[in-house]
Formats: structure tokens, C-alpha cells, sequence
């Protein structure tokens, strides 16, 4: 956090951080480009004052330091990018913010007042990393402003992509031509993350839209590759003095993955005009056969499936809403079935289990999942993920992957499916002379459902989509039910050799284009998370927050969390300090069933006596080896 600054021009400075924030000094003040919470004055004046000297030993004097900062300019709105602006703020300096996201400054009680931030989740823009509190704009700005200062005109540029509203900033200083581009782009060729371009198109919603910002995003390059200027600086990355080859060479990365993806993509079954732009790419995968299910398998409601033995009894699949429970009363009184046994879930996303609550009232029958789900399932608050459903039920047995048990005439086997979400299970059930696989959202005739960043769909042999292929390959059922689909499918050995193959080609791509030891760091927002995510507190009560940390690299990696706390809030050290060792390649989760659980740091806090009631935002500061990333992720305490 306290790297030396490097000076652009004789006026113009980096300060490294969580972000590079740009400092441009005149007459003794500063204006600043983005704000890390790790520059100070003291800081900001002393590191520059360093600085020079490096560069003209002995030429430095006392008031070459900055003595105020008079204006911050923000690329966008997010934490790790502004967190460090209340203290200049505070000091009488004005802040200066992209006009479409001013409203994620100084209302951020909205936005974590709103009950649609939190629950049902198919929106990823703006995302969580809303500030914690208020940060009064000066000016709110757009394409073509100006802004005047000291001598220098800086020119807005809109450049959306990494946030809907993200602006750069063109000056000139010292007869060069600097442009502070936020995240547009980190390096030649990279991106610092791919979850960030999360965002609906078409007729879909943010949920269905892996890389939708990409359609943003290409236009703001291209403005900055005919912005004039000399040298890009992003908020993270090194300074890019080669613009037009660093430009050209991430759009020709970010073509050569919406290729991939959409090879292979469930979109094309789901939405079949939605990716027309690639209908006639050759590397799309012709669809597979699709097939009639067999008598024994019932659709009760959209995503609710039910198998139904010879018995009559039932074993539902799913339950999509109260409108399930009622179809299942009305079969009951009409005798088409005897009894509902149980109900397995494929995955928590709310159009599978929002019905769960009214089942169990109902009928009292037991509730089964994979170990990976039952925590989401009985404990949603404790999470922040896509298409969350509040509604809680008990689950009276979490199986293993690879679990097998009879039920009537069938032979059940349980596994963990992580293809469509890292929280997810798959069902086979083998009887009659056949077999179906319930595969919950993961796969379709078209290809996999990995649509969703935020769902975690990890990368590499035996993990996401490559593990479900693998269990496929292995049980090779008759029927794959992807439970929002009328009919089943069946995947040939050539379609899932070739699935696996572009599965392959997408981790290479993906590793040039991210700046992580593995690439899973920049597609798994939730790598780094608080657990619980929001709780219940009272007054003067110690609570403890967990931190999981999942590292994907191929090393054990040393890690710092610190919370940003509330006033008058303390934090007991002495109970654990946020420091933790992580050892390479952990599972994704910090349950004692993984092989290799992540890393887990606690954090022990106490409120104060005198407390008022409400909804109170801890956002939690990261490092990462020596990457340290500023005000990452946060954690939800409600005062009663």
C-alpha cells in the first residue's frame, strides 16, 4: 500500500494502491484521479516529496509537497475505486463524478435500502461494491465536459464497460497527452476481470448475460484508441504507452472468447435469436437430439418435475412455487398419485425452491440436496449470490457426491454438479428400463449453462462444467432433463468431447486476457466473500464475521482482511487479526466435507452500547499476497 509513486509528467504522478490513483499538482494543491483508501495527506505529500528527489536529488524542498487536495475525480463508483475520497472531501475538496452513477454516491441508502439488491438477484450493475456511505458530488459529468483547473482543461470521455456510467479523464501535462481510463482496460490485451461485464441484452436480464458489457465496452476503446492521447493509465494495471496495439489486441482477445462461449451456450437453445451474430460461426455445436420422457416422469410446473413409481408414490424434483404444492393437492385429491415422499432440489436459485417453505407446511415431507447447497437452502441470508431466494427450509439430509440409495423401484444416485453453479446437484434416476439425469440448469441441446459469472462456474479438468461432463461420459443416462425444458436431450460422445474441448480453449483465453496466477480469480466474483454475508445484532453485542477466501492459484498464498468499521465500533485483534495462510487450489467453499476447504480468517467486533436500529454496511479490506485490493467485499449487520 505504500509503493513509490512514479511521475508521467513533471506535474503528474502515480500513487500505486488497491488503485492507481493519478495525482496532478499546481501552486502546492493537488486534483486527483480516483482515490484509494490508502493515500493520506501525509502520504500523498511525503511520497511525493520522495519521489522528486529521486529524480533531482537535492532539489526538493519542504513545500514541494501537496498542502491540499482541492478536487477528486471519479472514474466510476465503486469502493476500492473512491473509498479514499471522504477525508479530501471532508478537507473542502469537491468531487467530481460520471453524471449516470451520481446517484450511487450521495444515495447509497437506496441502493442498500432496496430490497431488490438483495434478494432475487438477475441484475449484476450495478453490484455490490456501492459505497458503504454518502459521498457528496460537486459535479456530476458526461461525454465532452470540461473541467478547468489551475491552468489545466481535462476532457471527459464516456467510456461504460467495467460500470454502466465509468468516465475517463484526458489531460494534458508536460506537453504530453495522459488519459486516466478507469477499467476500461488493465494492460495490452487484459481486463482485470470478466464478472464485471455481467449485463443483460436483448430481452434478457444482467442474469443471462456473460461478457453483455463487451457491447459497451468495444465502443469506449475505440474511443480511447482515437482519444489523442500519449498514455493510458488504468485504475489498475501499469501505464499503457502503446494504446493502439494494448487496444487492438483485448478486442481481438474479447472476439475470440464471445466466440467461444457462444459455441457452446444454452443461449442458443433459450433465446435462439439472441447470439444471431454467431449463427453461422463453424465452431458452433450443431444441437443434440432431443427426446420425449418416459410415462414415469411428470412436469409439475415450470422447473418442478415429479418421478412417480408404480406405487404411486411421488418423488418431486424441484419446487418452483406455491402453485406446485397446489398441483401436487389436486393430483393427490384426484388419485393420479398416493403420496409425495420427498423432494430433492437441484440448486437454490429462487425458481426451484421458492415453493419449498409451503411444501414442507403442506405435506411434511423431507427435503434432500447435495452437501454443497443444504447451508444456501436453510441459511440464505448468510449468502450473496444470483437469483436468491429468502424463503428458508430445513433440509433433513444433505448427500454426497456420488451417493446412491433405492427408492421404490428406482435406484437413486446423487452427485455434485457443478456446471451451471457451483452450488448446484444433479439427480440420476435409473428403473424401468432406462435412465434420466435431472441436471437442474446445467446443460441444454445447444450446450452448457454457464451464463452467469456470478453463479461461480469454475474452470479446469474436474471442476464446473468439465466435472458434469465427466459424470455424463460415465452414466451416459438415456434422458438429460435441464428442468425449465419440456423434452429431454442426449449428448453424443463427439458433442461432449467437443464441449470439453472448448472448455480447454476458453481457460487459455481467459488466462492471457486476466492478470491472475489463475484465471478463475477474474470469473469467480465470490472468490473472496463474508460469511455470514448479513446477520442480526444487538446493541453492544460482539459478533464474528467469517472471511472465506477460495485461491484458485497453483500456490498457497497469504492473506489480510480488515474491516472498515462503523463509528464508535471496535475490532478485537487479540481474537484473530484477519491474517490467514490459503493453500493452493482450494475447493470454493470453507465446509470440513471439501477435500480442500478454503481459507477462513475471523473477525471479532463489538457495537456500541448506544447503537440506533438499522442496516449497517462493513466493507472489508483486502490483501492479497502483496496485492493489496482495497475495500473488495463487505458484510450486512442489522441492528434491531
Amino acid at each position: 500500500m505504500t509503493a513509490t509513486p512514479t511521475q508521467l509528467a513533471p506535474n503528474l504522478y502515480l500513487l500505486p494502491g488497491a488503485v492507481n490513483t493519478g495525482v496532478l499538482v499546481a501552486d502546492g494543491r493537488a486534483l486527483l484521479f480516483d482515490c484509494c483508501d490508502s493515500v493520506t495527506p501525509e502520504r500523498l505529500a511525503g511520497a511525493l516529496l520522495a519521489s522528486r528527489a529521486a529524480l533531482s536529488p537535492g532539489a526538493c524542498a519542504p513545500t514541494d509537497g501537496v498542502e491540499a487536495v482541492e478536487m477528486v475525480l471519479c472514474t466510476q463508483h465503486r469502493r476500492p475505486n473512491v473509498a479514499g475520497a471522504y477525508r479530501f472531501a471532508e478537507a473542502g475538496a469537491r468531487v467530481v463524478a460520471p453524471g449516470a452513477e451520481q446517484h450511487l454516491f450521495e444515495r447509497v441508502d437506496d441502493y442498500w435500502g432496496d430490497w431488490r439488491n438483495r434478494w432475487h438477484l438477475y441484475h449484476a450493475q450495478p453490484g455490490p461494491q456501492v459505497l458503504a456511505l454518502p459521498l457528496p458530488v460537486a459535479r456530476g459529468v458526461s461525454e465532452g465536459d470540461a473541467i478547468e483547473w489551475r491552468g489545466h482543461a481535462i476532457r471527459v470521455l464516456e467510456t461504460p464497460g467495467a460500470t454502466d456510467g465509468s468516465v475517463s479523464y484526458l489531460v494534458e501535462a508536460g506537453g504530453k497527452r495522459i488519459c486516466f481510463s478507469g477499467d476500461a482496460i488493465y494492460g495490452p490485451g487484459q481486463l482485470l476481470d470478466v464478472y464485471s461485464l455481467q449485463k443483460g441484452f436483448g430481452v434478457i436480464s444482467d442474469y443471462h448475460g456473460f461478457l453483455g458489457n463487451r457491447r459497451k465496452l468495444l465502443p469506449s476503446l475505440d474511443k480511447l484508441a482515437g482519444s489523442g492521447a500519449d498514455v493510458l493509465v488504468p485504475a489498475h494495471g501499469q501505464p499503457i504507452r502503446e494504446l493502439a496495439a494494448a487496444i487492438a489486441l483485448l478486442k481481438q482477445r474479447l472476439e475470440a472468447l464471445w466466440r467461444n462461449y457462444s459455441a457452446t451456450s444454452a443461449l442458443n437453445h433459450c433465446f435462439p435469436h439472441l447470439l444471431d451474430d454467431t449463427r453461422e460461426d463453424p465452431q458452433r455445436m450443431a444441437p443434440a437430439e432431443t427426446r420425449g420422457l418416459p410415462g414415469f416422469v411428470r412436469r409439475v410446473g415450470h422447473t418442478s418435475y415429479a418421478v412417480v413409481s408404480e406405487s404411486g408414490a411421488a418423488l418431486l424434483v424441484d419446487c418452483w412455487r406455491d402453485g406446485v404444492v397446489e398441483t401436487l393437492q389436486e393430483w393427490l385429491s384426484q388419485g393420479t398419485i398416493r403420496s409425495l415422499d420427498g423432494c430433492w432440489v437441484s440448486h437454490y436459485h429462487d425458481d426451484h425452491v421458492d415453493g419449498l417453505g409451503r411444501l414442507t407446511l403442506t405435506f411434511g415431507c423431507p427435503i434432500l440436496t447435495d452437501e454443497h447447497m443444504a447451508d444456501i437452502i436453510e441459511h440464505p441470508t448468510r449468502y450473496l449470490l444470483p437469483c436468491i431466494s429468502p424463503n428458508a427450509a430445513p433440509v433433513a439430509r444433505a448427500t454426497k457426491d456420488g451417493e446412491s440409495w433405492q427408492w421404490r423401484e428406482f435406484r437413486l444416485t446423487a452427485f455434485h454438479f457443478p456446471g451451471h453453479s457451483l452450488y448446484h446437484g444433479g439427480l440420476l434416476v435409473e428403473g424401468r428400463g432406462t435412465s434420466v439425469f435431472f441436471a437442474g440448469d446445467s446443460g441444454a441441446p445447444t450446450g452448457l449453462d454457464d451464463y452467469c459469472a456470478g453463479n461461480r462456474n469454475f474452470l479446469g479438468a474436474g471442476r464446473g462444467s468439465r466435472r458434469c461432463l465427466e459424470i455424463w461420459r460415465q452414466h451416459r443416462p438415456e434422458h438429460i432433463v435441464n428442468q425449465h425444458q419440456e423434452r429431454s436431450f442426449h449428448f453424443s460422445d463427439e458433442q461432449l468431447d467437443y464441449m470439453e474441448a472448448m472448455l480447454v480453449e476458453r481457460e487459455r483465453l481467459l488466462a492471457e486476457m486476466l492478470p491472475w496466477p489463475h484465471p478463475d480469480f477474474g470469473t469467480d466474483e465470490h472468490w473472496a466473500r463474508a460469511y455470514p454475508y448479513e446477520q442480526e445484532a444487538a446493541a453492544g453485542s460482539t459478533i464474528a464475521i467469517e472471511v472465506h477466501l477460495t485461491n484458485h492459484g497453483p500456490e498457497s498464498s497469504e492473506g489480510r482482511v480488515e474491516p472498515v468499521l462503523p463509528e464508535g465500533w471496535r475490532w478485537d485483534t487479540a481474537r484473530g487479526d484477519g491474517r490467514l495462510t490459503v493453500p493452493a487450489r482450494t475447493d470454493g467453499l470453507a465446509t470440513p466435507f471439501c477435500e480442500r476447504p478454503d481459507g477462513v480468517a475471523r473477525l471479532w467486533l463489538t457495537l456500541p452500547e448506544d447503537i440506533a436500529p438499522g442496516r449497517y454496511v462493513v466493507p472489508l479490506r483486502f490483501t492479497w499476497g502483496r496485492r493489496y485490493l482495497g475495500q473488495f467485499r463487505h458484510a450486512i449487520v442489522v441492528v434491531r
